[in-house]
């Protein structure tokens, strides 16, 4: 079973984690519930979007109200930071597979930017007007909120320290030496950049990142990186599906990415599209998503094995080509 926990730590704008851990047990959790007290509230967001909320059930391992399994001691943790306009907690495909296989997973929330954000008291906070109508020109604002997510990441890395010291259901649950991030779209960008803040972070996972917002100053150049892009993953590819300005910057940002990032493993996912590494096509009932989180989290429980084995830098990447799973050059195309 997989145990949630939700915190709230107290920042302005409040920061709201959940805690996903290995479980012995508890109540089981639907998925509408994961938007308790606000379940009517939610419920009438996904039916105005077209959910059947029959979908949201991604998972049925899901529990509440129980205790964190104790027996291995301390799990190495994995901090995930969502798309733009994703609700933390719509990950649940990836995060039911990564922590049976040992890993204590923190969703990171991103209230008044994503569709919603409940809080355990009850509030709700729905997206701001201003966000649902950002422009993908706007860099300005997208480097603003690209430096409030970095922050908040870093905000969490002080607050899981607070919590392995004194919360009495968690105290002494998180390996702090062995800390991942993995970051999808904006987020993606938000974890390559918090890795120069966070010195602790000794792995970088990104998944479909947003490369044309990334800083090429602001990222670090040896830190192991693991790259799953979607299977557009060239400049042509891209173009033929957004902004052509758009798709250059994005390959121009790749590129750079490819040659700065000196411990870093590019791969593109066979069938994956960018909103295949969330939920969200799994409550529209398109199941291709299914198979793109089974590899994706293959790639991502063998790299993060890898590196906390080797402290540091991979002598050897435990990745290879295959049908699924390919890896690329800077370009996007297949090595």
């Amino acid at each position: 079973m997989i145990g949630r926990i939700i915190r709230v730590s107290e920042q302005n704008p409040r920061l709201v984690i959940s805690i996903f851990y290995p479980s012995s047990g508890g109540s089981r959790l639907k998925g509408i519930d994961l938007y308790a007290p606000c379940q009517t509230e939610v419920a009438d967001i996904f039916k105005e979007m077209g959910v059947d909320l029959e979908n949201l059930n991604v998972i049925d391992k899901l529990s509440i109200d129980d205790k964190p399994n104790t027996s291995k001691g301390i799990w190495p943790v994995l901090i995930l930071s969502p798309g733009f306009g994703v609700e933390r907690d719509m990950y649940l495909g990836i995060i039911s597979n990564l922590v049976p296989k040992g890993y204590i997973v923190v969703t990171i929330g991103t209230p008044y930017e994503s569709i919603f954000t409940v809080y355990p008291d009850g509030s709700l906070i729905k997206q701001e007007k201003e966000m649902a109508e950002l422009k993908s020109s706007d860099y300005s604002s997208w480097h603003q909120l690209l430096d409030s997510r970095s922050r908040s990441i870093t905000e969490v890395m002080e607050y899981l320290d607070t919590l392995n010291q004194s919360a009495p259901e968690l105290a002494g649950l998180f390996d702090l030496k062995n800390v991942a991030a993995v970051g999808h779209s904006l987020g993606g960008a938000a974890v390559l950049e918090a890795a120069t803040l966070v010195k602790r972070i000794k792995a970088v996972i990104l998944l479909d990142p947003s490369f044309h917002l990334i800083r090429v100053d602001e990222i670090p150049s040896s830190v192991p990186v693991l790259l799953l892009r979607q299977e557009a993953s060239s400049y042509e590819a891209m173009a033929s599906v957004m902004n052509e300005e758009i798709a250059r910057d994005y390959i121009d940002g790749q590129r750079n990415a490819y040659n700065i990032l000196t411990n870093s493993h590019f791969y593109r996912v066979k069938g994956a599209q960018h909103m295949s590494f969330s939920d969200i096509p799994l409550y529209y009932g398109d199941l291709h998503a299914e198979s793109v989180h089974t590899a994706t989290v293959e790639a991502m429980t063998a790299f993060m094995e890898a590196v906390f084995q080797s402290r540091h830098r991979l002598s050897a990447m435990p990745l290879h080509s295959n049908d699924t799973v390919v890896q690329i050059n800077s370009d996007g195309d297949p090595i």
